[in-house]
């Protein structure tokens, strides 16, 4: 298995869209995945690493924003650029928990009852 690297948190693959501020920039893009530590965004406004940026994300199906106070850019690739949470409050860890649950329940369908 050399070469490859196990995440700490399970990644979900999801479509949600995102506005994203930061330092001078304010963008808005479609997160591709999230976790409890960071996520995966396509953005229409070029960002740097290191770059501290808030979020505001409107998941499908859900009332409210998901809003993250401090995410900084860990790595970009043209359009795309992954962030890593910091300091989420308990609410927010709380919902982001609660919306993986939630998504992968639509994703794979519950499972039947037992009899």
């Amino acid at each position: 298995m050399a070469g490859f690297v196990l995440r700490k948190v399970q990644r979900l693959k999801t479509f949600a869209t995102v506005k994203y501020r930061g330092d001078m920039i304010a963008g808005e893009g479609i997160v591709k995945d999230l976790s409890l530590s960071g996520s995966y965004i396509t953005g229409n406004v070029p960002v740097s690493v290191g770059m501290e940026l808030s979020l505001q994300m409107f998941v499908p199906g859900e009332p409210e924003l998901l809003l993250i106070d401090r995410a900084t850019v860990k790595w970009i690739k043209r359009a795309e650029f992954g962030v890593d949470f910091h300091d989420l409050p308990p609410e927010v860890t709380d919902r982001i928990t609660q919306l993986i649950a939630t998504l992968v329940k639509r994703q794979h369908g519950t499972p039947p009852a037992k009899n």
